[in-house]
């Protein structure tokens, strides 16, 4: 199995993505998978400008030179793309919206109809056949994750894939001032990454844990109670707030 996993986490590896995704990416290693990791943030994506080139001057080839030619190889030779990102105003990063926005280059302008009698442009060239989700969120409520999944869900069907699985961990807030306590989920995203490179799939009692928070929102507040101190501390430095 070959793997692109793209760290769409503005902070790279320092947060709790970060965190997330060297975990699984250990497990898929492990299992025996061929393993890449970009850092969206690292990479010089400019903004599709809608030329559609790619689809009538140069089919399947984007018409800006940056580094998404680094990511359009990795997702030619892939079989699972994994999106590690923190949720930001209900979407992904702008980084990494980017990086999804320019991986139209492989559409074509034809329509055909997909296996959900949906109208999609069909592909020049396949995408990974498999899409994850790896995510977390600042607040402690699971809800907070439905529009980044919709989404995702949204961009697997645009490219003929299959949403394999969304592994969602909130509260990164107060994950951030204990960051012990993402310690046994750290290990159960090594199980799944494990299972991933072996078997192609994740079972629905491996997934349902992981998607278990990692702590209760009182336990939540509480931490919380401490990040605001801080928040009032370099506040205070600067000379603004109260």
């Amino acid at each position: 199995m070959e793997v692109l996993a793209i760290n769409g986490s503005a902070r790279g590896g320092r947060g709790v993505t970060g965190r997330l995704l060297a975990a699984l990416g250990e497990g898929l290693t492990a299992g025996g998978a061929k393993l890449q990791v970009l850092e969206a943030a690292k990479l010089k994506v400019a903004p599709c400008i809608a030329c559609l080139a790619c689809m009538f001057k140069t089919p399947g080839v984007c018409a800006q030179r940056d580094d998404m030619d680094q990511v359009v190889e990795g997702l030619r030779q892939a079989s699972l793309l994994v999106l590690a990102a923190p949720v930001y105003t209900d979407g992904y990063p702008a980084q990494l919206k980017a990086v999804l926005d320019r991986m139209i280059c492989c559409l074509q302008p034809y329509l055909t109809r997909d296996p959900a009698g949906r109208e999609r442009h069909p592909l020049w060239w396949p995408m990974p056949r498999d899409f994850l989700l790896l995510a977390t969120s600042g607040f402690p409520e699971p809800a907070t994750f439905a529009p980044l999944i919709a989404n995702f869900r949204a961009q697997a069907a645009n490219f003929f894939a299959r949403p394999l699985a969304e592994l969602c961990l909130p509260g990164s807030i107060a994950l951030q001032m204990r960051p012990q306590a993402l310690e046994p989920h750290l290990e159960l995203l090594r199980r799944a990454g494990r299972a991933l490179a072996s078997e192609g799939e994740l079972d629905q009692t491996l997934t349902a844990a992981i998607n278990r928070p990692p702590l209760s929102v009182d336990q939540y507040l509480e931490i919380g109670r401490e990040y605001e101190a801080v928040c009032r501390q370099r506040l205070a430095k600067a000379g603004a707030g109260s």
